[in-house]
């Protein structure tokens, strides 16, 4: 019987809780530790917790246990401190470079994929709608669609890179674990929406299979070499009739209930269990819809039928508050704080 210590950084993050459910289901007995990297509010308590506590106690403790990061933070926290192991699968430091998005759109070119027309400065921009977004991984940041130069926000411009909008709904990603650039396991899915709308944290999202997504998921991990879990994003191109590469996400991804209930070979390799899951389609996360506005819920209401999963996590105050203020008004107050 699993008796072992986990802890987990960032805890509340969606991937968190569906981690800690997995690990609750198959290991009862395990202790399972919250650690805090900034947001040291502590909401969510003993109900998914047996303890809770901020970075430095566990620096200063030297609390021994298997590390486990959700989000980007947490990710780039322990990659900084060197490989991290979860199973019989590494995730890389030099993964950190993945963080980097410029960096990554090189690494892309250079594997022969496809890229978005893509602008570092707003002397090179050659036309608009544009999309934009951070150049380095911290975990949702600034991201939108410009119109217009005014569009884009004026403060912390020389940390974001712009891109050419793909005319698309939805966005398509191939989630896996990966060993010295070989591909162990894969789930591909689609994206259909999230927020924020022009992509983020998934809302209503389900199965796909296109033998070129995996193909070109496949080039970028053997050019990479990569070693560990990951997310590989595209977008459809009308124009191209293929699809572009957006980015990897070098960590945990919120939608990995997914991924982990249709493949039970993600759970064995990375928490060594047996999983008796069911397969799941799609899955339908209610809480998400209301962070994204309350109209927004209510239009997408009729998922509570059918044969969607329905994937809630608590809904905090904060999601409640955002549910009833529309998206754009709290994306105007994100990118003007930061």
């Amino acid at each position: 019987m699993n008796r072992s210590t986990y802890l987990i950084y960032s805890p509340v993050n969606d991937q968190s809780l569906v981690i800690v459910a997995f690990l609750r289901k198959y290991f009862p007995t395990s202790y399972i530790i919250g650690v805090f990297l900034q947001d040291n509010t502590k909401l969510i308590g003993k109900r998914y917790y047996d303890e809770i506590i901020d970075i430095e106690e566990v620096e200063s403790a030297k609390i021994d246990g298997i590390k486990i990061p959700s989000g980007a933070l947490a990710t780039k926290y322990l990659l900084e401190k060197g490989d991290v192991t979860l199973g019989s699968i590494i995730l890389k430091q030099p993964m950190l470079k993945v963080f980097s998005k410029s960096w990554m759109l090189s690494k892309a070119i250079q594997a022969g994929i496809v890229i978005p027309e893509t602008w570092y400065t707003l002397e090179e921009i050659s036309r608009y709608p544009l999309f934009y977004k951070q150049r380095y991984e911290q975990g949702g940041g600034v991201r939108g669609v410009a119109f217009k130069e005014n569009n884009i926000p004026k403060n912390r411009r020389e940390s974001l890179l712009f891109q050419e909008l793909v005319n698309s709904s939805g966005t398509y990603g191939v989630s896996f674990l990966a060993d010295k650039g070989e591909l162990l396991i894969t789930h591909t899915h689609f994206e259909r929406e999230s927020i924020p709308k022009v992509g983020g944290s998934a809302i209503y999202i389900e199965c796909f299979k296109d033998e070129r997504l995996l193909r070109y998921t496949t080039q970028l991990v053997k050019h990479l070499n990569y070693s560990g879990w990951g997310l590989a994003e595209f977008k459809y191109c009308p124009c191209r009739e293929d699809y572009v590469f957006m980015e990897i996400n070098a960590k945990f991804w919120s939608s990995c209930e997914l991924a982990f209930t249709n493949e039970p070979l993600f759970l064995k390799l990375l928490f060594n269990i047996d999983s008796r899951e069911k397969a799941e389609k799609k899955i339908f996360f209610p809480h998400r819809a209301l962070s994204r506005s309350f109209i927004f819920f209510l239009r997408h209401f009729y998922c509570f039928w059918g044969d969607v999963k329905i994937s809630s996590y608590p809904i905090s105050l904060k999601a409640l508050v955002s549910g009833l203020i529309p998206h754009r008004f709290l994306q105007i107050i994100k990118n003007t704080t930061q």
